[in-house]
This record gives structure tokens, C-alpha cells and sequence, in this order.
């Protein structure tokens, strides 16, 4: 299958192959790239995310009866960040779901949005629901940084780590939606415009000073702020309460799929591991898929790693034993004599408990 290509490339100095997409991996420097990300504002195309559209009258209502997260009451203009679950409670994946008025949009990860379309109709019997996957009609551009909602000339917000906004913005003489959710702790908007537009949008924010920024740097501020992949760290392999997503499992709401075996996990503390971020020594060669050892035995596994510019240490993330995942526990790496790795925090990319 022919890959498919950003059209979003000028400048680009190297390339990855990621998502089914051919993408810039290094635009300048990862330094450089890096630094806008975290302290001012550096601009990516995530064209390579997912986007359904979701139309008829109950839409909120099937999304409420199916996941983990409340988003019956969203507000036109709200949204918030659910997880889709098997029966067994293992995940499907990650959604933000934003109330447009008139529909409802779900951001999935790259290449979910027909696992996702797939999971929602078999139970959406009598439902007045129609999915549809708008990826390829749309373009999707990410604002990343501090700076992100005054280039887009937006008031500053302090939303929670689960929540979404969606708002029309104007961006020189182009139009498109503005999805703020945070990335972490780091402020994000995924700007949502025609296909056609994207180059101009692009050019009009990159005039206006967003660095562009690669996947390299993309995955790094990722690491970096604790948020899991799916693939690496989300999937069926695992359930929300592991993956550190019990900021967007809500207790109190009521039955979803998946909700018996996630409730009893969390009421007789039967979670088994958790997501960590990890820090390893400079230069350590490590990858992901490393096993991580206390006194010789298996304990976890490096899920994620990624450089850090800033202070020239190695980030990641993994999955250790329950009784372990403490901040300052330390492993060896395994296959590596003189390697090792310390828990920083908790993965919870959406916060803790409610």
C-alpha cells in the first residue's frame, strides 16, 4: 500500500514513515523543534489523526451508554476525552469527543476510525446515529506550546486535562474549527480546515512565528508529558486504569461497556501494572521493548523512548508491577550492564481521579 504523503513538506530536512503516512521528521533541528513545543509554539501536521463525524440525535447519548468518560451533557462547544472499552474492559481506544451543535466529532488515534465506526455499530440498534469518516476530507494542523492560543488570537484558558473546546477561527483569509485540548500539561489546539486550506493556514501561522515541528519532536514532547500511543502504550493489551487513563473514567456515571470488570479493578485493587514516565542515564541505549529488572527478574517493559533537548537525558515511558510504580524506584535494562532507569511520575495524561 502506497503511503500517503503530508502535503506540508516544504523545508523538511529528513523523513519517517509513520501512520500510513510518508512525514517530516527533523523540519530545522530536533533542538529547535523541541524548545518551540515546550516554551513557545511550534506548529504539526497531524493530518495522520483520525476524524468522524457522527450525526442524528443520539449520538452523545450512545457515546455516554459506550464509554468510560460523561459526555451526555456536553454543551455545544464542549467536549471531553473518553475511552472505548471491550467487555473485558481492555481498550479500543481513546476519543475526544466535541459537540459541534449539529454533530458530534471524535478525534481517534491514526487508523482507528473504522475499528471505532465498527464498535459503535454493533450496539447502535434503534440509535438515530450516522458515523462517518471525514479524515481524508479534512486536513488536521496542531498548535503546540505556551504561545498556541494568542497566535490564534484566543483568550487563555486553564482547561481540564480532559476537556475539549471547539470554536470557528479565522486565520488570514482561511476558515477553520479550533480544538483546544491539552497536551498534558502543554496548551494544543488541532486546527481542522479544508484540505485546501492547509498550506495557507500553514504559511499564515508560520509567518506569525510557530516553528514548524516533525514527528521527532512531536514524539518527544509526547513523551515527555506522559501521554500514551496507541500501539505502544493503548490496545487491547491493556485496560484504562493501567494506562493511567482514570482521568477520563467516570464511577459515578453509570453503565458503559467494559464498566463491571474496570469497576471492580479499581473498588479491589486488581490492577496488575502501570504506565510510568521513565528517565534513563545520557546516551543509554535503550529502546523501546527493553525489559526493565529488579535484582535479575522481570518487572516491567520500556514502551517509549524519546531524547530530551533540553537537558540531554534520555525520557520515556513503560509499564512496571503495581507495587514498583513509585516515583524513585530505579531497574537495570535488561541486556545492559551499567543502564538504568527511574520513575519520574505517574502517566496520568488526563489527570487523576475524579
Amino acid at each position: 500500500m502506497a503511503l500517503q504523503q503530508s502535503p506540508l513538506q516544504s523545508g523538511a530536512a529528513v523523513f519517517v514513515e509513520r501512520h500510513g503516512y510518508q512525514l517530516p521528521a527533523v523540519y530545522s533541528d530536533f533542538a529547535t523543534e523541541f524548545e518551540a513545543a515546550v516554551h513557545t509554539v511550534g506548529i504539526h501536521d497531524a493530518s495522520y489523526m483520525g476524524r468522524l463525524k457522527a450525526t442524528g440525535e443520539d449520538g452523545l447519548d450512545l457515546l455516554n451508554r459506550m464509554s468510560t468518560n460523561k459526555v451526555i451533557d456536553l454543551a455545544a462547544g464542549e467536549g471531553a476525552v473518553t475511552v472505548l472499552t471491550t467487555d473485558r474492559g481492555r481498550i479500543i481506544d481513546v476519543l475526544g469527543v466535541v459537540n459541534q451543535g449539529d454533530y458530534v466529532m471524535l478525534l481517534t488515534s491514526p487508523g482507528r476510525q473504522q475499528a471505532v465506526i465498527e464498535w459503535l455499530d454493533k450496539y447502535t440498534i434503534m440509535e438515530d446515529l450516522t458515523m462517518e469518516d471525514i479524515t481524508a476530507e479534512t486536513a488536521m494542523l496542531a498548535l503546540i506550546g505556551p504561545d498556541s492560543g494568542k497566535l490564534l488570537g484566543l483568550p487563555a484558558t486553564t482547561l481540564p486535562q480532559d476537556a475539549l473546546t471547539i470554536q470557528p477561527v479565522q486565520l488570514g483569509e482561511y476558515e477553520a474549527l479550533a480544538v483546544e485540548q491539552p497536551l498534558g500539561t502543554l496548551s494544543r489546539y488541532w486546527l481542522i480546515a479544508a484540505p485546501e486550506a492547509a498550506g495557507g493556514i500553514w504559511q499564515h501561522l508560520t509567518d506569525k512565528g510557530a516553528t514548524p515541528i516533525g514527528v521527532t519532536a512531536v514524539d518527544a514532547v509526547r513523551v515527555s508529558c506522559g501521554i500514551p500511543e496507541y500501539g505502544p502504550e493503548l490496545g487491547e493489551p491493556y485496560n484504562p486504569l493501567e494506562a493511567g487513563l482514570i482521568g477520563s473514567v467516570d464511577f459515578t456515571k453509570g453503565c458503559y461497556i467494559g464498566q463491571e470488570v474496570i469497576a471492580r479493578l479499581d473498588s479491589y485493587k486488581k490492577i496488575q501494572k502501570y504506565l510510568v514516565s521513565l528517565r534513563f542515564d545520557a546516551d543509554a541505549p535503550v529502546s523501546a521493548g527493553d525489559g526493565l529488572l529488579q535484582d535479575g527478574k522481570l518487572v516491567g517493559q520500556v514502551t517509549s523512548v524519546a531524547p530530551m533537548a533540553l537537558d540531554g537525558a534520555l525520557k520515556g515511558l513503560g509499564y512496571v508491577k503495581t507495587a514498583l510504580a513509585s516515583p524513585g524506584t530505579k531497574f537495570d535494562v535488561e541486556g545492559q550492564e551499567t543502564v538504568s532507569a527511574e520513575i519520574v511520575a505517574l502517566a496520568q495524561p488526563f489527570g487523576p481521579a475524579k
